[in-house]
């Protein structure tokens, strides 16, 4: 299957590890990720006009139809990427996903597997923009956990896994950042594992030794890609 690939500012720089793994796991399933030619940074959370942020992302919308056969969809891993894009998409023409609803148990499940992570615990946390609101939130809100229990791993931290780490604050307001983001790092135990460069940014900074990956990380890990979390 070929996926329009819309990576957004964030994959072209501080999380090019995400970008990286993504295409790793993407090309074990047998998928590609064709990048859309030109695409423009959406706004994200820096631009305060949704007009405008909206007309951003139609652009990036039109862009993805010069790329031939991709009638699969858009796949934009970063949140605030994929709910723009959503939001911009009123007609609902484009199939938009974000990789977790492409990354479901019966897609993983034909992973060719080396190693478990037996006894070992995991806190899956998704944030604020893939759990809420229901109009462009991901079905599956339970798809990291199921991985994780089917290889063994333990799960921890369910009440944090959706709140807010601040990470939209961490240049305006760092201490909002930092405030929240040791909420989730104090009620959560094991590997914190996210999909979101602004999480791992926020959580990163204020987590000390605590282990963020990314669930890219995770999966390339089980599959022999990766030798260590």
């Amino acid at each position: 299957m070929k996926y329009a690939y819309y990576p957004g500012c964030s994959l072209t720089g501080t999380a090019r590890r995400l970008d990286k793994g993504l295409k790793q796991v993407f090309a074990k399933l047998g998928h590609e990720l064709a990048e859309i030619p030109d695409w423009n940074c959406c706004g994200a959370f820096e631009y305060g006009d949704r007009k405008d942020l909206t007309q951003f992302s139609k652009a990036n919308l039109e862009k993805s139809g010069q790329l031939h056969g991709t009638e699969a969809g858009i796949v934009a891993p970063c949140p605030a990427c994929y709910k723009n894009l959503k939001e911009a998409d009123q007609e609902k023409t484009y199939p938009i996903y974000h990789p977790l609803e492409l990354l479901n148990s019966d897609v993983t499940a034909s992973l060719r597997i080396e190693r478990d992570i037996k006894g070992q615990v995991f806190t899956p946390y998704y944030g604020c923009l893939l759990m809420r609101p229901d109009e462009t939130a991901i079905p599956d809100k339970e798809v990291m956990e199921r991985f994780i229990e089917r290889l063994g791993g333990q799960i921890d931290g369910a009440k944090v896994k959706a709140k807010c780490c601040g990470g939209n604050q961490f240049f305006i307001n760092k201490w909002a950042t930092e405030k929240l983001s040791k909420i989730i790092l104090d009620g959560s135990k094991g590997v914190i594992v996210v999909f979101c460069p602004l999480c791992h940014m926020a959580l990163t900074s204020f987590s000390k030794n605590r282990k963020i990956i990314y669930f890219t990380d995770l999966l390339l890990y089980v599959t022999g890609e990766r030798k260590t979390l």
